[in-house]
Formats: structure tokens, C-alpha cells, sequence
């Protein structure tokens, strides 16, 4: 054992010795195996936070989701009413505990600490942090009695209590105003904890499910999550849910009617977050493969020429077995070398991803922790086992006698050889896989960008507006029942009287949403047809707009006429459809002078009166810019209902202003920003502007994942393209060195440069033409993949194909070019002497 420990120590002294020796051959080796690693890793901790740490909780495999199904529906999925939450808890014997939690984040406005600004809150019920097992790091959580009220109890973040009030350790019992209630600070909670769906949470907000404003049960917009006993199974949770399901309907025949229950593993419905990484982590795995390919090709190159120092040993009585050990060593000492760097290039992609998701989901969950080093470290081991078992190989097939009298360029120096084109082949092919997937996210960029989103966005600024909580504007009505003033609407009539007068501006209007937005809308009922059951109840997307709103854009109309300044209170309601709404629900007639009575959901409460179809525009893309248009109504924002269930009210409330501008100028830009803050300032100090854009650019965030894909795809196609020309250049060069001779004898004969750069070249293109060929067959079966995200391009696309192949072709014979200048100053003299 000790002689063993002294051979392995005596052989990592000569490794380090050795490749000390060469340290430009040791940074390559490093780079290619550092940015395999760390790209690699970078993913890995992306889908490590979405597919294995959903939540940051105790014993997560315990957590379930338990949704409502709609009556007739079955495979539905809705939230359950808030006061459900009571019955479920005590029916059941499956699970420890069941809290409530909003599925995402909501915007707040909050007060009394500087400017007035909007944050990210959830809510919850006060149980929800003792069922994931999470206790504060300062203070307390809430208590069961505390509720959403005038007055709160609120849970900061670990980021928000960070930023917001620079890690006050006394931040318990402070206060602060949200949405016009006083809240009080008792806990901070640690760090990392965010919403379900990895939203950053600012603070949370307790929900009370006991409270009399709950009681109609119709508020369906919380989240319920169980903890399962040990022992009970998902099937067990459900058959127990069913029956209580069953239960409830016989109990409240008025809401929960057909009502099911279905219980989902808390994994699953989070996870679906991870398929849109997997296209990642496989491009990431090329690169690691072009890596390892690169790697193994630079120290086959290395073997070779050491073929002399492996037969003197092998002479002098070495075993194979030992050169075999040294080599894999040497494979060892550069993978850990490798891991250190690729594991620092980990923490900087770590950084950047999240820098480029920013608020999107995952970007709280996203960390470096001992599963992604161990990774890391296996990834290392693994790459270090494979580049280096075809060197050690090599190394024990040394022939002593051939060797020293070197006269082994038979056989096995073509079989060497063909190893080496064989790994820079595969190389190319690896590369065009990537490059192929990232011209046709470019080409999908470029598609999207030639679609007419049906209205005109240039030179128009919009911003956001949140108006505060209160009773300025909102008055509370028992029962949760909200009663809008009439100070909403003088507001905004203010607001655009405000803007118009800033220089360069040519129009202003104010609209629910920007065009080109999206909503889930609301169900509606059809005058003189039966009335829908609850399954089947047609939806549309939805917006209040004011007068001028479709001239600014330039939105056609089709039939009828539009919103005007008559369309007031008093005066009979209105509403303007667009084509895809006509045509889906008025197929065969003429939908102008049709009424509908929209309802707002999930409350079973609609519109007090009806509304008449009195315009069809054009349709204008409310999706997505790669999607179809969904049906739509337009309505006046003079004509809504006053009194409302809470919660309905923020889309009168809180609505969008833009401002058309009369040039395109930048600079104009900036003042026109300036003087919106200064209006809206004027008007009401406590109303909260988000931050204006222009609606082109606001445009742009719509393909935010088209780009988000050509970015990173981008990124790591240009990695394996840099390290395939080096592994290009390793077999160019290696080849010029290793026919050295024959060049010096062909100049010899009058053999021309042009010559020697047609014999370097012409086997460059070969290699390069051959991993084509390959890659280009790799691109057709694995680009399907990417199906999803491209948009007026197929996965087959000839021309991405045919721009990729020339690209890479002419960088392999770009790369070819430093052997080649080489190749062609070689004194014949001396080629022939040296050998």
C-alpha cells in the first residue's frame, strides 16, 4: 500500500512538473473544460431550483396542491373558494394541515416609508408558514385572529427587509401604509422563500377564512396546499377528497353543485416551469461534450508526442499499467483544474441568468448549493474518465522498438490520426447543432418583428397608473362588496387634460390595458339565447377605453362606430367587439344591435345592465404577437358598475395612459417622462406612476422569451463554435507538424505556397464539409425540440441551414490559416536535416 501511495505521489509530482511545462497547452485545456463545466452546471441549477425545489419547505414530497373542478369538468383546475378552506380541514384524516396562498404575486401600493411605490405582496392564511415548515428569522409569524384590515400584520421577505430598510434588526412592530391600511411589521422570514410559482415576494399579507366577507363563497382566487400525513398516498388524499367534495355539494347546493375535488402533487404542477430548460441543458451538454472532445483531441496530440518518452520507460522496465495511471493522473489534475474554473464560471452564469429572467419565475429559487457543486465535481470526474481513456490507452500500446528507431508511421500513425480528425469532426457536427437552433430563434425574431400587431405603435409612451386604496376612491361595502367614486373617473379626466398640454404631445388617452395586452377577460350571457351553463359560459378578453383611444392607435372599423363622448353613464351601454368575436359568436348575422351582460368572474355577479354591440374593429394581436387573436370587447370607461365584489374594481381603478407623440425624437422622450411625473404629481401625489415605455418597446417584452432564447442559445452557440475552431486548429497544426517532412520534400521538388495551402486547406474542408454533413443531420432530429418557441420558420428551415454550414465552414478554414502560414515558410533544409 505505501509503495502504491509513493508511485501515486512521485506521478503527480511529474504531472504538475509536466504540464507546468506547457502552460499554453494547459490554459486551452482549462478554458475548454471551464466553459463545458460551467455552462453546464449554470443549467443544471436552473432546473435544480424548478424540478427539485419547487418550494422552499420541509419535506417537500409532503406538499400537494388541492384544486376545485368545475361542474361538467372534470379535468378542470380552479382555485376553491376562500371559506372552503374551513370545511376541508375538518373533514379530512389525510393531511397535517391545508393552508391558502395566492398562486402568484400581487401588486400593492405602499406609503409611509420615502415615495410612495409599488411592491409585490401574497397572500396567505396565517397557517401557510407552518405548513411548509418555515419560521421567521426575526420576530413572529401571524397569529390566527390577524387578518386583512384596516390595520394588518405584515411578513417581510428577507430581500425586501434587505433593500427596503437595509436589514434593520429592529424592524418588528414598525409601520407603514398598504393600499390605504396601516401594517404593522412582526417577522421577517428567511431567505430564498418566495411564491409558488418563484415570483420574488416582497411581503405577505394574512387572509382570514373564517371572516363573514368570505361567507358567500364565490372569492376563488387563493391556492390551497396540503401537507399529507406520513404514510397517506396521493390516491388515498383523493378518494377522501371526493367524498368530502361530495359532501359540500349536498351542504351548499348553490355553489358547489357538480363541484369536484382533485389533489396534484406540488411537484408536478410546478415542474412544468423545468421543459422550458431541458432545450438548454441539451445545448449546454453539447458543449461539454465539445469540451471533452477538444480535451481529448489536444492531449491525443499530446500522447503522440511523447510516444518516445512511453517506449524509453517501457524499456527501462516501466509497466503499462503505470504509464496508464500517469496519464489518467494527468486527465485528473486538469479536470480538477477544470472544475475550480468551471465551478467560478458557474457563479457568473448563475448571475446572468437570473439577470436576464429578472422577476420571472425561478429567479428566487435560482442558488448554488452543495447539489449543483456536486454536480459539478461529478461532471469533472466523468469528462476526466473520458478524455482521458483514449491517451491511456495509446500510451499502453506504445511499441518500444518502433518508437526509438521511429519508424512506426504505418498503421497505428493512421489510426492516430483518424482519432483525431474523427474528434474534430464530431466537434463541428456538435457546433452546427447549436448553431442551427440559434439562427432559427434569430430567423423567428425576425419573423415576429414583419407581423402587423393591427394598430400603430410608434412614437406612443405609456406608463401604468395605481391609484391608493381608501376612501378617496374606493369605499368598502359589507360583505366585500367595494363602492367606486366618481373621484376614478375625474382623476384620469384630469390626468388627460394634464398631459395634453406638455410639449410634443399630439393626443392622449387612457385605456384599462395598452392594445396589444392581455387578459383573462370576462364570461358574458347572449340577449335571447339560453342561458349558458356554468362549463360553457363564453368568454372574451377585456378593456375599458375612453374616447379617441382607436383613432390614436389607428384600429380600424369594420361595421358600426366606435366609443364616443356620448357613450357617458346615463346614456345607454356600449360595446365594441373586434372581427375575431364576430366571428366566433356571431358567425352567420350581423352582431351590431345584439346585447350581452357580462359577468364578473369568479363571482356569479353581472353587469346591472346590458351592454349593446354597437361597433366590430379590426382585431388587433392581444396574445402574443406569435399567437391568434382571441375575441374582445372594448368598453366605455364612462359606463361600469359602481358598486362591485372587491378585488373586481382595480381594472377601473387602475388604468394605462399613452400619450402619442408627435416625432420620433429621443430626446423628446425623456421630457415627455419628466413632465408625466410632474402632472401626475399635480394631480394626486399619492397615485403611483410605474415606470413609462414606449409601447415599440413594450412590444419587444411581448417575444421576451424569443429573445431570451436567441440570447442563450446564442451564447452557447458561440462557445461551441470557439471551441471547435481551436479543435480545428489542434489537428491543422498537429498535422503540419506531423507531416513536416513530406512538406520539406514537396517545396523541394517546386512545390508553390499555393501548393502546400491547397494540401492544409483541402483536408480542413474535408473535416469541415464531413462534421456538416453529420451536424446537419443531428439539427433535423434535434431541433424539433425547439418547435415551441420559433414562429414563421420551420425546424427544416433550407436557408438557416444553408447560412450555419457556409458560416462554419469558412471559420473551420479561417482556423486553418495559422498552420497553414506556418506550413508554407518551411525551410526544405531543414525539414529534410530534422528528419
Amino acid at each position: 500500500m505505501s509503495s502504491f501511495l509513493e508511485n501515486l505521489r512521485q506521478d503527480l509530482h511529474f504531472a504538475f512538473r509536466n504540464l507546468r511545462k506547457s502552460p499554453g497547452f494547459l490554459a486551452v485545456v482549462i478554458l475548454s473544460l471551464a466553459l463545458g463545466i460551467g455552462a453546464t452546471s449554470t443549467i443544471f441549477s436552473v432546473i435544480d431550483a424548478a424540478l427539485f425545489r419547487p418550494l422552499a419547505a420541509v419535506h417537500p414530497e409532503q406538499l400537494v396542491v388541492i384544486w376545485e373542478t368545475e361542474p361538467g369538468r372534470p379535468d378542470s383546475r380552479q382555485y376553491p373558494p376562500i371559506a372552503e378552506l374551513n370545511d376541508w380541514r375538518a373533514a379530512n384524516h389525510s393531511f397535517q394541515d391545508i393552508a391558502l396562498t395566492s398562486g402568484g404575486i400581487e401588486p400593492s401600493m405602499m406609503s409611509g416609508v420615502g415615495t410612495t411605490q409599488l411592491i409585490q405582496t401574497q397572500n396567505i392564511t396565517p397557517n401557510y408558514f407552518s405548513l411548509i415548515g418555515m419560521k421567521p428569522q426575526l420576530g413572529r409569524v401571524f397569529f390566527p385572529e390577524e387578518a386583512q384590515d384596516k390595520s394588518m400584520s405584515v411578513v417581510l421577505s428577507d430581500n425586501f427587509w434587505r433593500t427596503k430598510f437595509a436589514a434593520d434588526p429592529k424592524i418588528v412592530g414598525k409601520t407603514f401604509d398598504i393600499q390605504g391600511s396601516v401594517a404593522t411589521v412582526v417577522g421577517v422570514m428567511p431567505r430564498g422563500l418566495g411564491a409558488i410559482g418563484g415570483e420574488k415576494v416582497d411581503l405577505w399579507l394574512p387572509i382570514d377564512p373564517k371572516s363573514a366577507r368570505y361567507a358567500d363563497r364565490i372569492d376563488h382566487w387563493l391556492l390551497s396546499i396540503g401537507r399529507m400525513k406520513p404514510g397517506v398516498t396521493i390516491d388515498q388524499a383523493q378518494a377522501e377528497m371526493t367524498v368530502i367534495a361530495k359532501g359540500l355539494e349536498v351542504a351548499y347546493p348553490k355553489t358547489n353543485k357538480g363541484v369536484g375535488a382533485h389533489v396534484q402533487d406540488l411537484q408536478t404542477v410546478t415542474a412544468f416551469t423545468a421543459t422550458y430548460i431541458y432545450p438548454l441543458f441539451g445545448a449546454v451538454v453539447a458543449i461539454l461534450l465539445i469540451g471533452c472532445l477538444n480535451v481529448a483531441n489536444l492531449l491525443q496530440s499530446r500522447t503522440e508526442s511523447r510516444r518516445r518518452e512511453y517506449a524509453l520507460r517501457l524499456a527501462l522496465g516501466a509497466k503499462r499499467s503505470r504509464l496508464v495511471q500517469q496519464t489518467l493522473l494527468e486527465s485528473g489534475v486538469l479536470a480538477a483544474f477544470g472544475c475550480v474554473a468551471g465551478i467560478a464560471l458557474t457563479f457568473a452564469g448563475v448571475s446572468i441568468f437570473i439577470s436576464l429572467v429578472q422577476d420571472y419565475y425561478l429567479s428566487t429559487r435560482i442558488h448554488i448549493d452543495i447539489r449543483v457543486l456536486a454536480f459539478a465535481v461529478v461532471i469533472s470526474a466523468a469528462t476526466a474518465l473520458l478524455f482521458g481513456l483514449i491517451p491511456a490507452w495509446q500510451a499502453s500500446r506504445t511499441d518500444p522498438n518502433g518508437a526509438l528507431r521511429d519508424s512506426e508511421r504505418g498503421a497505428v500513425g493512421k489510426t492516430r490520426g483518424l482519432v483525431r480528425k474523427s474528434l474534430a469532426v464530431a466537434e463541428i457536427a456538435l457546433a452546427m447543432v447549436l448553431l442551427v437552433g440559434a439562427g432559427l430563434m434569430i430567423d423567428s425574431i425576425l419573423q415576429l418583428k414583419k407581423v402587423n400587431p393591427g394598430f400603430d405603435s410608434h412614437n406612443v409612451m405609456t406608463a401604468e397608473i395605481n391609484l391608493p386604496e381608501g376612501g378617496k376612491y374606493i369605499e368598502q361595502m359589507p360583505r366585500d362588496m367595494e363602492k367606486m367614486s366618481p373621484n376614478i373617473d375625474d382623476f384620469y379626466s384630469r390626468l388627460i387634460e394634464k398631459y395634453s398640454g406638455i410639449p410634443g404631445v399630439e393626443a392622449v388617452t387612457v385605456a384599462g390595458v395598452q392594445p396589444g395586452a392581455t387578459n383573462r377577460g370576462l364570461t358574458f350571457s347572449i340577449a335571447g339565447l339560453p342561458a349558458p351553463d356554468e362549463a360553457n359560459r363564453p368568454r372574451a378578453g377585456f378593456s375599458e377605453a375612453r374616447p379617441g383611444f382607436f383613432e390614436m392607435f389607428r384600429i380600424p372599423l369594420r361595421k358600426g362606430r366606435l366609443i364616443n363622448e356620448h357613450d357617458v353613464a346615463a346614456a345607454p351601454w356600449v360595446v365594441v367587439v373586434n372581427e375575431s368575436f364576430a366571428k366566433k359568436f356571431f358567425p352567420n348575422e350581423d352582431p351590431i344591435g345584439k346585447q350581452i351582460r357580462m359577468r364578473f368572474d369568479p363571482y356569479p355577479i353581472e353587469e346591472d345592465r346590458p351592454r349593446q354591440i354597437v361597433g366590430v374593429a379590426a382585431d388587433v394581436k392581444n396574445v402574443s404577437l406569435s399567437y391568434p387573436t382571441r375575441p374582445y370587447m372594448y368598453v366605455s370607461s364612462l359606463q361600469h358598475q359602481v358598486i362591485l365584489p372587491g378585488g373586481v374594481v382595480g381594472p377601473h381603478k387602475d388604468q394605462t395612459v399613452m400619450l402619442k407623440l408627435k416625432n420620433g425624437d429621443k430626446s423628446l422622450e425623456s421630457q415627455v417622462v419628466a413632465a408625466m411625473r410632474s402632472g401626475i404629481e399635480e394631480v394626486d401625489p399619492n397615485a403611483l406612476m410605474l415606470e413609462p415605455i414606449t409601447l415599440d418597446d413594450l412590444l419587444d417584452l411581448f417575444i421576451g422569451d424569443f429573445f431570451f432564447y436567441r440570447n442563450m442559445l446564442g451564447l452557447f452557440a458561440g462557445i461551441a463554435l470557439f471551441l471547435a475552431v481551436i479543435g480545428i486548429y489542434g489537428v491543422m497544426s498537429y498535422f503540419v507538424t506531423a507531416r513536416t517532412h513530406e512538406i520539406g520534400v514537396r517545396v523541394a521538388l517546386g512545390a508553390l505556397p499555393r501548393d502546400v495551402i491547397e494540401l492544409i486547406g483541402g483536408l480542413g474542408l474535408k473535416l469541415s464539409l464531413l462534421g456538416v454533413i453529420i451536424g446537419t443531420g443531428l439539427a433535423l432530429a434535434l431541433t424539433r425540440v425547439l418547435t415551441t418557441f420559433l414562429y414563421g420558420v420551420k425546424p427544416t428551415d433550407p436557408l438557416t441551414y444553408t447560412v450555419v454550414a457556409i458560416t462554419l465552414i469558412a471559420v473551420a478554414l479561417l482556423a486553418c490559416f495559422i498552420p497553414a502560414r506556418r506550413a508554407i515558410k518551411v525551410d526544405p533544409m531543414v525539414a529534410l536535416r530534422h528528419e
